[in-house]
């Protein structure tokens, strides 16, 4: 988990995904005091930010955004030194968890179906490319594989139409070429392997799925597939399997959620009152 400056949400996230997993939390010191919790170790962010390859990549920055530099800069290099944070450790692969979203369900026991697992919706309308790495599971070929596309665009100034194409739409249509760009590049270009963890699969005996946020009511099938309440998932507990699921509009079935990403200006909805009402 990469989170550079503390916020309220922060030690509500790590309260839920910390009940059944290892953190490693990736953040300079206004964080450092959450490595309290018996599931949290601490990282100091400013090895990685400070490497000789983010400031080649910050020299060599275009900012192609809808917001300020600083925002999308950080979004672009955090594969990158969650990256060189797995080398650090000797992990063959880790599970990449954004700190607005959680993760409900053991990350050890998931049924993954490949070495890489991500978020990845359909391309709802031209140049969606929503693929993303806030709740995924990614391994060392994947970060590399991100890296030199990286290096390809922003250094070498390699031309490549899937994302050229997509910097010129939004120089007149809303929306922006970001990291999720880039994952859908890797994706749809099949340059490794992935699972998407938003389609059902067996877990604890229930069809378990991984969400892309918490304000859609996005699916694999559909962009309107699932139930919202007040414009957010709504959200059902079985006490049974200490679960928590959300209803498909068209069959009537139980999904149960994995994650909860509460992207956005859904944040001030990752507070006590959910951590203490959820099941995990």
């Amino acid at each position: 988990m990469l989170h550079e400056n503390y916020q309220d949400f922060l030690k509500y996230s790590i309260e839920i995904t910390g009940k059944n997993n290892k953190i490693y939390l990736i953040g300079n010191e206004s964080v450092k005091h959450l490595e309290d919790h018996p599931s949290v170790t601490f990282v100091d962010i400013n090895k990685y930010m400070n490497s000789e390859d983010i400031k080649l990549f910050d020299k060599n920055f275009v900012h192609y955004g809808d917001k300020d530099r600083r925002a999308y800069f950080f979004w672009f290099i955090r594969l990158l030194m969650l990256y060189e944070f797995a080398k650090d450790y000797n992990f063959e692969s880790f599970v990449s968890c954004d700190s607005d979203n959680v993760i409900l369900k053991d990350v050890n026991s998931f049924p993954f179906q490949s070495k890489n697992a991500l978020i990845v919706p359909q391309d709802w309308e031209p140049f969606y490319y929503g693929a993303g790495v806030h709740s995924s599971l990614v391994n060392l070929e994947f970060c590399e594989i991100y890296k030199n596309l990286i290096i390809d665009i922003f250094i070498k100034k390699t031309k490549i139409d899937f994302i050229d194409e997509k910097i010129n739409f939004h120089l007149s249509n809303p929306g922006s070429f970001c990291d999720m760009t880039i994952y859908s590049y890797i994706v749809q270009n099949e340059l490794i392997k992935v699972d998407n963890t938003m389609v059902p699969r067996d877990y604890l005996g229930k069809k378990f799925i991984f969400t892309n946020s918490y304000a859609t009511a996005e699916g694999f099938h559909f962009r309107d597939q699932y139930k919202l309440f007040r414009g957010k998932q709504l959200i059902k507990r079985d006490k049974s399997v200490n679960s928590n699921y959300i209803i498909d509009k068209r069959t009537k079935e139980k999904h149960y959620i994995a994650n909860i990403h509460f992207q956005g200006k859904q944040k001030r909805f990752l507070n006590k009152k959910i951590a203490s009402w959820l099941y995990y």
